[in-house]
């Protein structure tokens, strides 16, 4: 890990920072959460608006017209299907053939931004994996940061290939492995390099957990798996270039949000181990059953009807279990008999430490908005003011 490492979370604001002056590129080891969080950045209007304004502003082109057109747009492109390890060198430029008079010319791919669309191209050519491409095809590829073309097609927006933004106006954001990820990555060249701005995400990054976590209880995965995560966090990413286990997997971000889904499915006793295991490595999937066995054992139901008196388990990992199953099953009527279960803290039957509690509360309001303007919400964000900052 570097001292400038970012957490996937942070991906945003680099870019934010860094794209409207030169391409970026997002370093980093597999199933981290690169694609993921660019793609989510990426998609959004205001995004991309806020860069055109800065990068047009300093070629003296934010005025007019094209101005009025930017700022109204009400969708962006996002072009991520151009993958250097599955493209033919060949392909990158275009399949020759012979015009007209016996020139030689070439076909437009039609996998590049803006080709066979109707009006102009707004939006983000996004090359993922691109260091799976040999170093003669980002050789090539590098012909679009410099001159904005690559055979017969031009980016839109480039200040060589385009100067007047008369095709519309493309970002480059690219991402890859490094070769000590053991990913098929062959690796970067100098003379590629220098020509973006790097950033490297790693999982040792400050906000790696909570970014996760945050995400995850806003897209949905299993509070069992972010429960578990949540007491055990050194399972959010434990995927190593030197294991020699016998499944090339491990827990990463992108692994427990597979176990997640299957998870929901309930898979059979008979196969259940083996699914997990399959997921996200032998390791995790032992610890990992541990705590949804315990979850299985606990009577929500009783918390929920009875906050004041209902048991809590007096072992820590049954306790996240326990909490994390509140996250799924509050809404607008019981949410004051989850906050007061889970405020229970000390004692013979209450929680061991008021971070079960927040991280329960806070994980039913990403799901939930509209709790977060109840009074309960406020009282509780009162008396757990030191845990939540």
């Amino acid at each position: 890990m570097t001292t400038y490492d970012i957490a996937p979370n942070k991906i945003g604001a680099f870019l934010d920072a860094n794209l409207f002056a030169r391409p970026v590129f997002v370093w980093g080891p597999p199933a981290i959460g690169k694609t993921e969080a660019i793609m989510a950045w990426a998609g959004k209007v205001k995004n991309f608006q806020r860069l055109a304004k800065r990068h047009l502003k300093r070629r003296g082109l934010w005025t007019g017209a094209l101005k009025a057109e930017i700022e109204s747009i009400k969708s962006v492109t996002v072009c991520n299907s151009v993958r250097l390890g599955n493209i033919d060198l060949l392909d990158l430029g275009g399949i020759p053939y012979v015009a007209e008079g016996g020139i030689m010319r070439r076909a437009i791919p039609q996998f590049w931004i803006g080709v066979g669309a109707s009006g102009k191209a707004f939006g983000f050519l996004y090359l993922d994996e691109y260091t799976q491409g040999g170093r003669e095809k980002q050789t090539s590829a590098q012909q679009l940061s410099d001159i904005g073309t690559m055979g017969e097609y031009s980016l839109p927006g480039h200040p060589v290939a385009d100067p007047k933004c008369e095709l519309g106006l493309v970002f480059i954001i690219a991402s890859g492995n490094r070769q000590s990820d053991r990913a098929n990555s062959h690796g970067m060249g100098n003379q590629t390099g220098s020509r973006f701005t790097h950033v490297t995400v790693g999982p040792e990054a400050e906000g790696f957990l909570e970014g996760w976590l945050d995400w995850a209880a806003r897209n949905g995965v299993n509070p069992v798996v972010m429960a578990f995560i949540r007491q055990m966090p050194e399972y959010l990413y434990n995927l190593k270039p030197s294991q020699k286990e016998e499944h090339p997997t491990a827990a990463t971000p992108r692994t427990w949000v597979a176990l997640s889904e299957v998870l929901d499915e309930s898979p059979d006793h008979s196969v259940e181990f083996a699914s997990y295991a399959g997921i996200v490595g032998e390791e995790a999937a032992r610890s990992f059953l541990a705590v949804l066995h315990a979850s299985r054992s606990i009577d929500i139901e009783a918390a929920l009807l009875d906050p004041s008196g209902a048991e809590v388990p007096q072992e820590v990992g049954h306790q996240f279990a326990a909490a994390s199953l509140l996250i799924r099953r509050a809404n607008a009527d019981n949410w004051s008999n989850v906050v007061e279960y889970v405020s229970r803290i000390g004692g013979s039957n209450g929680f061991a430490s008021p971070e079960i509690g927040v991280f329960v509360v806070e994980a039913i309001v990403r799901r939930t908005p509209l709790l977060a303007e109840t009074a309960t919400y406020r009282d509780f964000c009162l008396k757990w003011a030191d845990i939540r900052s």
